[in-house]
């Protein structure tokens, strides 16, 4: 009795393999055709005889047909009956082995992509990212000295683990209960008050392994995450900020809160080395993103470092700038499009990049719009003339995702990525989610000269 059960309805399994039956019929049916035999009798002599009446003089043809149709049905029947079987009778092994087989044989063979930056912004494009392609490096910058990575880094001596922390967690497989655990804030105690559970969690590794990298590693194994983290160096840099007046600002927590504008940005030690590993990403990559985050403390301090920055303009991937929606109070206050851009290129190298993503569609919530003024911000202003006059090329694209702020939407913002890269790779205009798997095919074959 308990084998009948996998017939009960709901479970998806008697309509496959009837499909499955079906195949096997007309299989039988226009191998007999073709070969003037018979094999299951009376029923298949009926089938057959409204063949031949309705293929006539080309009954061969007819034949064929039905014994290629048979096949297709045959194997969609089996194939998906396999799946609605190991779904009802081991759903815990479905649950557990879907995922994998998946990114073995679809993931795996997307492009590669570095995405450079830091803070909320680096995690929101890894989110998106990771439903199309496993072979993600994120190089983050380790300049923070706020908050909870600012009190670990003073006490323990350890890099700020904040920024490579929310891009672990966004690379994880199950991300929405990690980030729940791992992004948890202590609120009692005198030595806990302010830190999460991961700068804690991460922190603990480094102590356990006594190197930064290593302990990278292990929270990425923990967390089973699609691509890595990688800090932009090992060394211990602090950001300096040379304003408008021609004063200092130290550390990247204070820059921000200046109400001159800044003129530059620099790190101390100048000559701070990268990670090799970093450096062969960036050489092997189909494309290399820049942000979104914020311009002088996110994406501007892995530029300062030389060795990146050569490696970016060495690179024969695709360059792109993803925009910021809004402007950031204290650092980009009243900045365009091309402002951003230009600061890039003064901090790097003028040309590094080939395109600028920016956001098209309008924010029509007038509520959220009133509150950024009040703070100061605005709408990025896309200067689309002066962009092409820098020789960059513009792809606008409705990525806007309005809840309590105003921030890119993972998956559009991952979408707009992936169809540049494929076009430019394929010569594929449009891309269809439904038809990613035949797209990053053909983009395997591109790649390999075939």
């Amino acid at each position: 009795m308990g084998f009948l059960k996998m017939f009960y309805p709901g479970l998806g399994i008697k309509r496959w393999l009837i499909l499955a039956v079906i195949g096997l019929v007309l299989v039988s049916v226009g191998a007999s055709i073709m070969g003037n035999t018979s094999v299951l009798g009376h029923m298949e002599a009926n089938i057959m005889s409204f063949i031949i009446n309705l293929f006539g003089s080309n009954w061969f043809l007819g034949g064929a047909v039905v014994f290629i149709l048979g096949i297709l049905l045959l194997v969609v029947g089996f194939k998906q009956l396999i799946g609605s079987f190991i779904n009802a009778v081991f759903p815990e092994f479905a649950r557990s082995q879907v995922r994998p087989v998946y990114q073995e044989f679809i993931l795996s063979r997307g492009p590669r992509i570095v995405v450079l930056g830091g803070g909320t912004g680096l995690s929101v494009l890894l989110r998106g990212l990771k439903e199309y392609t496993n072979n993600i490096t994120a190089i983050v910058s380790v300049a923070d000295d706020g908050g909870s990575s600012g009190r670990l880094r003073d006490q323990l001596g350890i890099l700020p683990p904040g920024d490579v922390r929310n891009c672990i967690v966004a690379l994880a497989d199950k991300e929405a209960l990690m980030e729940k655990l791992f992004n948890y804030r202590f609120h009692q105690g005198e030595e806990l008050a302010g830190h999460n559970l991961g700068n804690l969690f991460l922190a603990a590794m480094w102590d356990m392994y006594g190197n930064f990298e290593e302990a990278i590693g292990k929270m990425s194994k923990v967390l089973a995450i699609r691509g890595k983290v990688i800090p932009a160096t090992l060394e211990n840099v602090i950001l300096k900020a040379e304003l408008s007046d021609g004063s200092i600002v130290t550390g990247e927590s204070n820059i921000s809160k200046t109400s001159l504008p800044i003129k530059r940005v620099s790190i101390d030690p100048e000559q701070a080395e990268p990670l090799a590993e970093a450096l062969d990403a960036l050489q092997e990559a189909d494309a290399i993103i820049l942000g979104p985050g914020s311009l002088y403390t996110s994406i501007i301090p892995n530029l300062l470092i030389s060795k990146i920055t050569e490696a970016i303009k060495t690179s024969p991937a695709l360059k792109i700038y993803v925009c910021n929606i809004m402007t950031q109070p204290g650092e980009t206050d009243g900045y365009t499009a091309a402002d951003h851009l230009q600061s890039i290129y003064e901090h790097s190298s003028p040309g590094l990049v080939d395109y600028i993503l920016v956001n098209e569609q309008p924010i029509l919530n007038q509520d959220i719009i009133r509150k950024y003024a009040a703070e100061g911000a605005q709408r990025v202003v896309v200067d689309g003339e002066r962009l092409r006059k820098m020789g960059v090329k513009i792809l606008s694209k409705s990525l806007l995702e309005e809840k309590e702020l105003v921030r890119h939407n993972s998956q559009k913002l991952a979408q707009s990525i992936i169809e540049l890269i494929i076009k430019q790779k394929t010569g594929f205009k449009r891309y269809n989610f439904i038809d990613r798997f035949i797209l990053l095919e053909k983009y395997k074959g591109k790649e390999r000269g075939n």
